[in-house]
C-alpha cells in the first residue's frame, strides 16, 4: 500500500513555506531547526516528512536543488511541479487533483492506504494545504487550450509577417550589401489575398 506524508497542523506549511523564502538554505531541518525558528509544537514535527515527500527535503534532511529554486520568483509553479511529483499515483488518476473536493481525495487515499480515518484526514488536509500555496495555473491553462480548442475566450488573431531578403549590391571587392524588408498584412480567411500577395512580391521582388 502507497504512504502519504501529513502533518497534523496543516496550518503550518503556509507559515513553513514562507520561512522557506524569507530564511537562509539551512544545512539540514531537523527537529530542533523546526524549534530554532518558532514550529517548536510536536504537531509541527511532521513537516519534516512532509517536505521529503515532496522533494524540499533529501533523504538526509537536507535542502535540494527545489527548496533553493522555491525561494525565487517562480515559487508557485516550483511547488506545483513538487507536489505532481510528490502524488505520482494520485496525479495519474486525477490530473488536476488540485481541484478535486475533499470526498474525492479521502475516497482516493482510503482506498490506496491503511490508514486509520483520523489519519486519512491529516493526509488530505496537508495535500490541500500544499494545493493553497502552489500555482497550477500555467499548466492547466495550457491543458485547457490543447483539449478545448473552441474555447470562448477571444484573442487577437496574429499579423502574418512576411519578410523578404536579397542580396542588392556585390562590387570587385565582395562587398555586400543586405536588405531586409518586412512587410506586414492585416488578417483575411481568404488563402486566397496572401497568394496573390506572394505573387505578387515575387515578380516584383525577385525577378
Amino acid at each position: 500500500m502507497a504512504e502519504y506524508p501529513y502533518t497534523m497542523n496543516s496550518g503550518g506549511i503556509p507559515k513553513f513555506l514562507k520561512h522557506i523564502k524569507e530564511s537562509g538554505v539551512p544545512t539540514k531541518v531537523t527537529v530542533k531547526y523546526l524549534t530554532s525558528v518558532g514550529f517548536a509544537s510536536s504537531n509541527d514535527r511532521n513537516l519534516v516528512s512532509v517536505l521529503k515527500g515532496i522533494g524540499f527535503l533529501d533523504g538526509s534532511s537536507a535542502p535540494t536543488d527545489l527548496w533553493k529554486r522555491y525561494r525565487g520568483a517562480e515559487d508557485g509553479v516550483v511547488l506545483a511541479d513538487a507536489i505532481r511529483a510528490g502524488y505520482p499515483d494520485l496525479f495519474a488518476t486525477y490530473p488536476d487533483a488540485e481541484l478535486k473536493d475533499d470526498v474525492a481525495i479521502t475516497n482516493y487515499i482510503k482506498g490506496h492506504t491503511e490508514y486509520a480515518a483520523r489519519t486519512v484526514g491529516f493526509v488530505v488536509k496537508t495535500f490541500k494545504a500544499l494545493c493553497a500555496a502552489a500555482d497550477f495555473t500555467r499548466d492547466s491553462t495550457a491543458r485547457a487550450t490543447v483539449q478545448d480548442p473552441k474555447s470562448h475566450v477571444t484573442e487577437q488573431a496574429p499579423v502574418p509577417t512576411a519578410s523578404v531578403r536579397t542580396a542588392a549590391v556585390t562590387s570587385t571587392q565582395a562587398a555586400v550589401v543586405n536588405i531586409n524588408i518586412a512587410l506586414t498584412l492585416p488578417p483575411s480567411d481568404d488563402g486566397k489575398v496572401y497568394e496573390a500577395f506572394f505573387a505578387a512580391m515575387k515578380k516584383h521582388l525577385l525577378e
